[in-house]
């Protein structure tokens, strides 16, 4: 028979293992799914802070696509209204292969034209993916909202927010 000790001691150890597995600064805590299983999928922004400011649902647009095979895919739409009443319509899309870097702390995108950047993870969950990247990874990445977003100064971080699809 088992007695009351061993069970509190095994479930103090079990609670003790689980709070380690705490990998990103937002969570999750722990999950069944591997962290590629957790990225793969199509993501939609919502939002995309610069200084306090979210551009997203301002004519902003922006989703994501991570493919298991390694490939990756970001789509900029930008709509707004010129001085004169004129709509503006713009989109964008990058295109290339994605890798985790840095213990997978970072997603590494290396982008179809030779260049790359990182986006550090802060919060990965089957549903959710929230990352900071600098403003000149913000410019790549996320191409077409810079005229959207105040210019953070050199060294400050974004912030971005996504679902999954």
């Amino acid at each position: 028979k088992i007695s009351n000790k061993v069970l509190l001691a095994g479930g103090l150890a079990t609670v003790v293992g689980f709070s380690g597995c705490k990998k990103y600064e937002d969570g999750p805590y722990f999950s069944l799914l591997t962290k590629k299983q957790r990225l793969t999928g199509d993501w939609e922004v919502k939002k995309l802070m610069s200084e306090g400011d979210n551009v997203i649902g301002n004519g902003v647009d922006v989703e994501m696509e991570f493919d298991k095979d390694g490939a990756f895919e970001i789509s900029t739409q930008v709509t707004y209204t010129g001085y004169y009443g004129q709509i503006y319509s713009y989109s964008n899309t990058v295109k290339g292969e994605w890798e985790f870097s840095n213990n997978k702390e970072e997603i590494e995108l290396d982008f179809d034209d030779g260049s790359y950047q990182e986006i550090e993870i802060t919060r990965l969950t089957n549903k959710e993916l929230e990352g900071e990247l600098s403003q000149q990874n913000m410019n790549k990445i996320f191409p077409n909202t810079a005229a959207r977003i105040a210019s953070s100064a050199p060294g400050e971080t974004n912030r971005f927010e996504a679902e999954k699809k």
